[in-house]
């Protein structure tokens, strides 16, 4: 985490490094939804051999994690995407998601973003989804069960790609996004969303954020005013019902954590990060 922390700290003085309020840099201010992508066609696998540990034709350097468990047939895939100046490998390090891939029965893939390790909001959208569709023939992925998680200003890139492609993933799990609000964010159909965030976060201070999930919460038609209740000592989740199409808006408050901190504190605080992550995705799919 020490190189979480050296690295994070740009965002201290950027804000713009660390994604805008909408998900995208200051100079790149986000649209009204646009059409998903075509989603691969489910297909069935035969092979089970090993995809390649890197995913070749990607315009982003990717880290490809694919449980023996799963080769062979259609997987769920987690898209996970790094806090501001890091990389895929540091991903993998501080999420621990691939130890938690091989449990539960999931790909885990871990993107490089281009611009010096800070991803450039609706610039690099292009990429991602280019990326993406790499992925998708180097392993067998279930087109419904496609799911992105981020830290920091990766949180801010997942949360500007769910608003742009709603029909491309069933669900997202942000870390402390470099958000200050929902933004121009106007999915066309309801997207499961699970935020979670320290109270006393420095660089993206937690004042705004349960608006920003609450404002989700609004755009998914769930039902007004979330119930509460404690999952441990230190932290509190609050959960929304009656959502449109099944889907589910989630926050989890850690009371005083940080920024850089969040995730080894969850876990002293008896969250496991990983496997909550994974739960809340592993319950949704796309429909239709």
């Amino acid at each position: 985490m020490r190189a979480l922390g050296a690295l994070v700290l740009t965002c201290a003085v950027l804000i713009a490094g660390c994604g805008s309020s909408d998900g995208s840099t200051a100079s790149a201010p986000a649209a009204p939804a646009t059409p998903a992508a075509p989603a691969a066609p489910a297909r069935a696998c035969s092979s089970a051999k090993a995809p390649p540990a890197k995913v070749p034709g990607a315009p982003l350097d990717t880290i490809l994690r694919v449980p023996a468990d799963v080769r062979g047939t259609p997987a769920p895939l987690v898209l996970a995407l790094h806090f501001a100046t890091g990389s895929g490998a540091q991903m993998e390090q501080v999420t621990r998601l691939t130890p938690e891939a091989r449990r539960s029965g999931f790909v885990v893939a871990y993107p490089s973003a281009t611009a010096g390790g800070v991803w450039a909001g609706a610039d690099e959208i292009g990429a991602v989804t280019q990326t993406l569709a790499a992925i998708e023939r180097s392993a067998c992925i279930d087109p419904a069960r496609i799911y992105l998680t981020g830290i920091s200003n990766g949180g801010g890139m997942a949360n500007l790609l769910a608003c742009r492609f709603p029909g491309r993933f069933a669900g997202v799990v942000l870390f402390a996004p470099a958000v200050s609000g929902i933004g121009d964010c106007r999915p066309s159909r309801p997207i499961s969303m699970l935020e979670i965030h320290g109270s006393g976060d420095p660089l993206v201070p937690y004042g705004p954020i349960p608006a920003f999930v609450a404002a989700w919460a609004k755009l998914d038609g769930c039902a007004p005013g979330p119930r509460s209740s404690r999952v441990t000592a230190a932290v509190t989740r609050q959960r929304w019902h009656g959502c449109r199409g099944g889907a589910a808006v989630e926050h989890l408050r850690l009371a005083g954590g940080r920024h850089i901190e969040l995730l080894p504190e969850l876990r002293t605080a008896g969250v496991d990060p990983a496997r909550t992550a994974w739960r809340f995705l592993a319950s949704h799919r796309l429909q239709g």
